[in-house]
């Protein structure tokens, strides 16, 4: 008993789990797969029909030619068996025996020419296949690249990954060996097999021939059974992949609290659910492989059986050679059914993970250029919002009837308390989101209007945690502008006041800024992105609790850097220290989603209203 209560606790874990993530997961209900799906697989595939058809023809030739040696066993069989009867003179003998010579060297040319099909059509049909795989994989992440920050939102970080590894990776076999496998492997051997155990003698044949029907409903069981059970499994893994990511990503959040163990209980019961979802299968295959070894094994005994009790009664002309041959022609005929079952795996794996891919390729972006969107030109940094009302979830607004107006050059400073909507007006001016209602406007532009590639060019954006990109630190700052040479980027460093920081790295501008900028400090990350900023000359700089982080002295070395970044550009800052806004144009306080002071700094402190209970809580606390 006490070595059950572990594996019991897990089943409990993994039920209770399953249920939570049913019920809450929005994935696409499981269904059979359906032909539409099939056809749009067929639709990629289409653009290398020509190598598809040379590389099937090539099998289709490769599988007729090895299906020619029971003919050649046939007439070598006969042939020792007439030289052990010891019939015919010593001529006749000779010309036999020249006859043998003649049949194996044919059959090893048949042979040699099949091996040479072989190797072409491997080759062929890999290619084809492989840059079907790399057209899905670059179609995939352009589309990542299309969607909007509300997909990311709503969608976990391991079904992403998941999309662009495990579920293309599962349609490479029907890829490459797809028309291979169900032509060249399935169809034309069981069909050859069957013309030619009906050729060689057609008795054999009828007393086999009721087998046939059984097989088939068998196979359409399988199929119908399997189906549904890959779809469920493809689902688990990608659960299993998702919390993987999520500990890993998180690591140290789970180290600070001591999750370590609570963690591994929670991965384990997905583990112990995609373990059963396999199990599952393996025991419809544990089935179903069985069964199809015992008809197999029905068929030769047949074959024999019949086969002998017409030689000695001596109804086969071509006497033994022919019960042989239908015995091998019968195993070529079982073989595909056999291996159907590897297939069926594969092409239910591929079909649940080309259902997959395919809804994240149709997801289309919530903000997208319109049919008539113009190009932005280059702008002066005039942004105003114009009765904008703008929610995360259409029906649940954060913003509500935002009106405000900035001048270039002016710097606007947005404060408020945390969740109050502040960070949602930045990402509304670099078009990450669409507002449900009301227009953000840029030089006079409904920004909804305008080409997104030629508005993401122009404002630049600081926040609170960069991402850095795996690189040098001279790749990274050059990423805002592809076209700079390293004499732009020094410069840029220069003239923002981050050129002595950057040279006391360890290896100054070529510092392996490591994976998302873990071997920096936070200072110098920011410090980094202010000099990126810099460099790519936004017209519209917005900054986003960019300095909230870090200590006061870094905060000072950074303001030095930020007095010369902001000259001359429309600034958007959000913060919770007010020492980085005192010299705002103008100041907008935010609660609730909506504008309820508005001023300078001088003006609002007057009012005495929420910015002056704000002020007064700032003093008390730098005292």
């Amino acid at each position: 008993m006490l070595t059950r209560i572990p594996i019991f606790a897990r089943m409990k874990a993994a039920m209770v789990l399953r249920q939570t993530v049913e019920s809450d997961d929005e994935e696409v209900k499981y269904r059979p797969i359906e032909w539409p799906l099939v056809r749009r697989l067929l639709k990629v595939l289409w653009p290398f029909r020509r190598q598809y058809a040379i590389g099937v023809l090539m099998g289709v030739g490769t599988v007729v030619l090895e299906m020619m040696s029971p003919l050649y066993m046939k007439h070598i069989i006969n042939f020792v068996g007439a030289y052990t009867a010891g019939t015919g003179s010593a001529a006749a003998m000779h010309a036999a025996t020249l006859h043998l010579i003649r049949v194996v060297l044919a059959w090893a040319g048949t042979v040699g020419v099949a091996l040479v099909l072989q190797r072409y059509n491997i080759l062929i049909t890999t290619r084809a296949g492989e840059t079907v795989q790399f057209m899905l994989r670059k179609a995939l992440f352009a589309q990542l690249q299309k969607l909007s920050m509300g997909f990311y939102d709503r969608t976990k970080l391991g079904r992403i990954i998941s999309r662009c590894t495990s579920d293309i990776g599962s349609l490479r076999e029907i890829n490459v060996w797809g028309f291979q496998q169900v032509i060249a492997n399935f169809l034309i051997p069981m069909v050859v097999a069957a013309v030619m155990l009906c050729l060689t003698e057609w008795r054999i044949f009828l007393a086999v021939a009721w087998l046939g029907p059984i097989l088939y409903v068998l196979n359409n069981e399988y199929r119908k059974k399997v189906g549904y059970m890959y779809q469920y499994i493809r689902e688990w893994f990608t659960r299993v992949s998702t919390n993987l990511a999520e500990n890993i990503t998180g690591m140290r959040v789970v180290t600070a609290f001591n999750r370590q163990s609570a963690n591994l209980d929670t991965f384990n019961a997905l583990q112990f659910t995609n373990t059963d979802n396999n199990v599952r299968v393996a025991r419809v295959n544990g089935f179903y492989q069985p069964l199809l070894e015992l008809i197999r094994f029905v068929g030769k005994a047949i074959i024999l059986t019949f086969g002998g009790y017409l030689i000695v009664r001596g109804n086969i002309i071509h006497g033994v050679g022919s019960v042989v041959a239908a015995f091998l022609y019968w195993d070529w005929f079982m073989n595909p059914i056999i291996n159907f079952g590897v297939f069926s795996n594969q092409l239910m794996m591929a079909m649940a993970g080309a259902e997959r891919v395919f809804a994240l390729l149709d997801t289309q972006p919530e903000v997208q250029d319109v049919v008539d969107a113009r190009p932005l030109p280059r702008i002066n940094g005039h942004v105003e919002f114009d009765h904008v009302t703008f929610g995360y979830v259409p029906d649940r607004p954060v913003l509500h009837d935002i009106c405000f107006a900035a001048h270039p050059g002016q710097m606007i400073a947005l404060v408020g308390a945390t969740g109050s909507g502040k960070s949602s007006i930045i990402s509304l001016i670099a078009r990450f989101y669409q507002p449900q209602s009301g227009r953000v406007l840029v030089d006079g532009h409904d920004i909804r209007h305008v080409i997104g590639e030629t508005l993401n060019n122009q404002p630049g954006l600081v926040l609170q945690a960069n991402y850095l990109f795996t690189g040098t630190v001279m790749d990274y700052i050059r990423y805002a502008r592809q076209g700079a040479c390293d004499a732009d980027v020094i410069k840029a460093a220069r003239d923002i006041g981050s050129h002595d920081a950057i040279m006391s790295l360890q290896d100054g501008f070529q510092t392996e800024v490591g994976e998302r900028g873990g071997s920096m400090s936070l200072g110098q990350r920011q410090l980094i992105c202010f000099t990126r900023a810099f460099l790519a000359d936004p017209r519209i700089f917005m900054l986003d609790e960019a300095t909230s982080a870090v200590d006061t002295a870094t905060e000072q070395l950074l303001q030095h850097s930020l007095e010369k970044l902001l000259q001359g550009r429309t600034t958007f800052i959000v913060a919770h220290r007010l020492s980085t806004i005192l010299r705002a144009d103008r100041i907008l306080v935010i609660d609730a989603g909506r504008i309820i002071e508005r001023g300078t700094h001088r003006e609002l402190v007057a009012a005495g209203g929420k910015y002056a209970h704000l002020y007064e809580q700032f003093v008390m606390q730098a005292e």
